[in-house]
C-alpha cells in the first residue's frame, strides 16, 4: 500500500471528512475473505452493466491486481460495512508521472447514494495530488457511471468498443505477408536480438486514438522485462505474434495474455512506415491460429479498440470478433 494512504487516512479521521469510512486496503496482503468480497462486488457490477462481456476468474483478477511491474505505483481503498463486509472498492495505479488509472471502482447496489463513490474518488485524489499527477483517468460503462463523472466536475473523453472471439478460427481469412517480412512467434521473453526493435513497435501504440490529455506510453528495454516478469508472476502465459522485416527488425505485432480459459488482447500495433500492407491481420490470424493449436481449452479472446479506429475494427470484425459493450473513458480532476 502506498505510504500516502495511511497518512491521508489519519487525517481524514481527525478532520470529520465524508472519506473517513474508507481504509487503505493491501493488495499484497489482504485475506481470501476479503479478497472474495472484493471479487463479487467486481463481478456483480461487470455481469450487470456488460453481461456480454468475459471477465476474470477470481484467481486472476487477485493475481491481477497484486502483482504488478516494480515501476507501476498502486493503492486501493475499501469501505466495510456495520458486519465488516467490504461494501466499497477502488484501486489506482500510475503507471507515468502524470496521470493515476481507476481501474476499478464498485459500490454494492445496497449501500449506494451514500457518499462512498465520492469518498473513493477523494482518497484517488489526494493520491493522485501527493504523487504530483495532473488528470485521473477511468472508464466507464453505464449511464449512471456518466453521470457520477459529471457531477464530480469531470468530463467525457474517447469511447472503446469491447468485442470478443470464440474458435474456431475461419482459415480463408490468413492473410499472407508481403515479400520483405515473415512471421515470428514466442512466448514469454522476447528474444533478446528482437528486443530493441520490439520496444520501437511497442511504442507505435501511441499512433492509436487518445485524449490529449493523456501522456503517451513509454517503452523501454527496462519496461519490456518487467511487463514480461509481471505476467510470469500472475500466471499469465504472454504471447506475441510478430511481423518481423528481412533485417530482423519488428515491423508490428500482436500481444495476447492468455489465463485458463480466456485470453485478452494487450495491444497490436504496427510501425508507420509498413502499415496499409496487411501486416495487422497477419500477425492477429497467427496469433489466433497459434492459440487454438496449442491452448484448444481457451475459449474466449477479447480485445479493445477506440471507437473511431475504423482500420482495427475492421480487421478484427473479419476475424470473426463480436461486439460486447462500449465503454466510456472519462477524466476527472485532480482537485
Amino acid at each position: 500500500m502506498a505510504e500516502w494512504g495511511r497518512r491521508t487516512y489519519a487525517a481524514l479521521m481527525s478532520s470529520g471528512s465524508a472519506a473517513t469510512a474508507m481504509s487503505p486496503f493491501d493488495l499484497t496482503a489482504g485475506t481470501d475473505a476479503d479478497w472474495a468480497q472484493i471479487y463479487r462486488l467486481y463481478a456483480g457490477h461487470r455481469l450487470r452493466a456488460a453481461p456480454a462481456e468475459a471477465i476474470s476468474a477470481e484467481p486472476d483478477y487477485r493475481s491481477k491486481l497484486s502483482h504488478l511491474p516494480p515501476s507501476a505505483r498502486p493503492a486501493a481503498w475499501v469501505h466495510r460495512g456495520p458486519s465488516g463486509e467490504i461494501a466499497a472498492f477502488a484501486w489506482a495505479v500510475i503507471h507515468s508521472a502524470s496521470t493515476v488509472w481507476i481501474s476499478d471502482l464498485v459500490v454494492a447496489p445496497e449501500h449506494r447514494r451514500q457518499g462512498h463513490g465520492r469518498a473513493l474518488i477523494t482518497n484517488i485524489q489526494g493520491y493522485a495530488e501527493s504523487s504530483g499527477c495532473r488528470s485521473i483517468a477511468g472508464s466507464v460503462l453505464t449511464d449512471a457511471g456518466r453521470a457520477f463523472v459529471a457531477a464530480l466536475g469531470g468530463r467525457e473523453s474517447n469511447r472503446s468498443r469491447r468485442s470478443v472471439w470464440h474458435p474456431p478460427l475461419d482459415p480463408t481469412l490468413r492473410r499472407d505477408l508481403p515479400d520483405g517480412y515473415h512471421l515470428r512467434s514466442w512466448i514469454g521473453p522476447t528474444p533478446e536480438e528482437l528486443l530493441d526493435s520490439f520496444v520501437l513497435a511497442r511504442e507505435a501504440i501511441n499512433d492509436a486514438p487518445r485524449d490529449s490529455d493523456i501522456d503517451s506510453e513509454v517503452w523501454t528495454a527496462q519496461r519490456v522485462r518487467e511487463v514480461e516478469r509481471a505476467a510470469a508472476d500472475r500466471g499469465i502465459e504472454l504471447r506475441i505474434s510478430a511481423a518481423v522485416t528481412s533485417d530482423g527488425t519488428v515491423a508490428g505485432f500482436t500481444d495476447l495474455r492468455v489465463t485458463r480459459t480466456q485470453a485478452h488482447v494487450d495491444d497490436t500495433a504496427v510501425l508507420a512506415a509498413h502499415r496499409n500492407r496487411g501486416l495487422a491481420q497477419a500477425v492477429k490470424y497467427e496469433s489466433l491460429r497459434l492459440l487454438a493449436e496449442e491452448r484448444p481449452e481457451v475459449t474466449t479472446v477479447s480485445t479493445s479498440n477506440d471507437t473511431t479506429n475504423a482500420a482495427m475494427i475492421a480487421v478484427n470484425t473479419k476475424l470473426g470478433f463480436t461486439e460486447t459493450a462500449v465503454w466510456t473513458h472519462v477524466l476527472l480532476p485532480v482537485r
